[in-house]
């Protein structure tokens, strides 16, 4: 970015809304209401799906098209979400969000089939996938960089209750009543956010776009469907098969194409000349690490509190949520400080809790304490808490107004893409690592050994009770088999957690690089603006006018 581009970010960082409507904190309750309604359903349905797969007679690859349809959907949405912004305006496109995702929630409520349920979520996801990048994108479009590092950690609560509530509330639903509640939930809320938002909503200017990247559009839809649904078949069909390989270069492929087409296209459908900000660039590189990192923490614990300690799902959603709560504290007060005194101390001091938090995950055994591991969990969330918010907003303060909406798009995008990524590579990893485990295990079983004595004493326990010695040899096998496959399991997890552990000491370093003068002169030439004191002037006296301070 030449001079000239650097000061006509820092004129159009001045060209925000709050100081042009009522209410602006009205604005952001809206917002959050609706961003929480959609990152809530995310959670509830995981755990909803074994019921509505007996229900609706589907078999468990088939059920799984509830997620993977409403994940495609999205990742198809979310990159042109920009120019659709530019199009049609932030407010007309969340109202349109608002309305589809409740409308889909209440289809998807009735569903008699999985076919149906399956197009039903693909309509909630319509609305789901607009959702975030355009909130994001009017809340930076409303405050000055002064203030939004406060706005943000607001935000930021959406974001991290709506998680821990999830599994939590579907368990409960799902127990006491029927899966199709945890769609119909969302009906009163988006009714009422749809109301607020019709009535109250402020509209933001935007430019008209005469003219689509068809090109673009084309290649960026197919690209990262490719991309995203190649990856979502890691978990199942592993790297190396033939399915998943076409899929993820088809996408590579695609992608790269689009990165061609996009940078000789005068408005371009997503606008990759926001990559050349350095800080916009650096923060998607963290928070990017930081998901993949955070991976293990969201998806593998909750394994480990029901397949080791027990736990059923409705007490791994209740043990996991003064983890988030604690999260949802910590972001508006890392959001304050942010906006006094920057990214790089806050992400600095919450990575380096982050990190070593995350470290004492990596011995955890079949017999850890559930106090030890919540703790760890509430001091891991509360790094990110003072983490992620700010790395992401310091980034997006380098952007002027007009690239907000192309910005947020692509911030998402990349998350989607990186949590993806993070999810198959992870999940492949530890399933490598527990098979490599389980394998020295079984074989340092012998007749001499700790473990082959052990298995003769089990035998020995099971005969006494009448069973026939080769019976009672197989059921010691089969004990013995499961005790290794759980040995191996947490083994496996705690490799996980090391590689988590090395990236997020990754990001640390790469804070350590997070920072920009003119990021700062943005913000803090904002606040001065704010907090000068103004001059009134007082009765003349002798002809002479005398200026009060205050």
């Amino acid at each position: 970015m030449d001079t000239t581009e650097q000061h006509q970010g820092l004129r159009d960082n001045t060209e925000y809304e709050f100081g042009k409507m009522r209410a602006p904190w009205l604005q952001v309750f809206i917002i959050i209401l609706g961003v929480f309604m959609a990152i809530l359903d995310t959670g509830v349905v995981n755990v909803a799906i074994p019921k509505m797969e007996a229900e609706l007679g589907a078999t468990t690859e088939q059920i799984q098209w509830v997620l993977t349809g409403y994940m495609l959907t999205m990742g198809v949405l979310i990159p042109v979400s920009g120019w659709i912004m530019e199009k049609f305006g932030p407010r007309n496109l969340f109202i349109f969000s608002l309305f589809t995702f409740t409308l889909g929630s209440a289809l998807c409520g009735m569903s008699w089939n999985l076919a149906s349920i399956v197009f039903f979520r693909i309509i909630q996801a319509i609305g789901g996938g607009f959702m975030m990048p355009v909130a994001m994108a009017m809340i930076f479009r409303i405050f000055p960089p002064d203030r939004r590092g406060t706005a943000m950690g607001i935000f930021g609560i959406a974001i991290m209750a709506a998680p821990a509530f999830g599994p939590a509330l579907s368990g409960w639903l799902v127990q006491v009543s029927s899966w199709r509640l945890i769609f119909y939930i969302n009906v009163p809320i988006g009714i009422v956010a749809l109301i607020m938002a019709l009535l109250s909503m402020h509209e933001f200017p935007h430019e008209a776009k005469t003219k689509l990247d068809v090109m673009g559009f084309l290649l960026s839809t197919v690209g990262f469907f490719c991309l995203l649904y190649g990856i979502n078949n890691v978990t199942n069909d592993g790297w190396h098969s033939l399915f998943v390989q076409g899929f993820i270069w088809s996408g590579v492929v695609l992608i790269i194409l689009l990165v061609f087409v996009e940078l000789r296209v005068k408005n371009p459908v997503i606008n990759l000349r926001v990559l050349n900000n350095y800080m916009f660039s650096m923060s998607l590189l963290i928070t990017s690490i930081i998901n993949v990192a955070l991976f293990v923490g969201i998806f593998l614990l909750p394994l480990y509190l029901e397949n080791i300690m027990g736990f059923s799902a409705l007490r791994t959603g209740l043990f996991m949520t003064p983890a988030a709560l604690a999260s949802a504290v910590v972001m508006p007060i890392g959001g304050r400080l942010f906006d006094r005194i920057g990214a790089r101390p806050l992400g600095l001091l919450g990575l380096a809790i982050i990190v070593l938090s995350t470290f004492g995950f990596t011995g955890l055994t079949l017999s850890s304490n559930g106090g030890h591991i919540q703790l760890l969990y509430i001091t891991r969330s509360i790094g990110m808490g003072l983490t992620m918010m700010p790395i992401m907003t310091a980034g997006m303060n380098t952007l002027p107004v007009k690239l907000t909406s192309q910005g947020t798009a692509i911030t998402n995008t990349v998350r989607q893409v990186a949590s993806s990524l993070g999810t198959a590579f992870l999940t492949s990893y530890m399933t490598t690592q527990q098979k490599i485990h389980a394998i020295v295990t079984s074989g340092s079983i012998t007749a001499f050994s700790p473990q082959g004595q052990k298995l003769q004493s089990v035998q020995q326990v099971i005969q006494a009770m009448g069973v026939a010695p080769a019976l009672a040899h197989k059921y010691a096998l089969l004990l013995v088999y499961n005790l290794i496959q759980q040995k191996s399991f947490v083994q496996g997890m705690d490799d996980t957690f090391y590689v988590a552990t090395f990236l997020t000491l990754l990001a640390f370093v790469c804070v350590m690089f997070f920072a920009s003068k003119k990021e700062r002169e943005i913000r803090l030439s904002n606040r001065r603006k704010r907090e000068k004191p103004q001059e009134r002037q007082l009765p003349q006296i002798s002809g002479e006018s005398v200026p009060e301070l205050e």
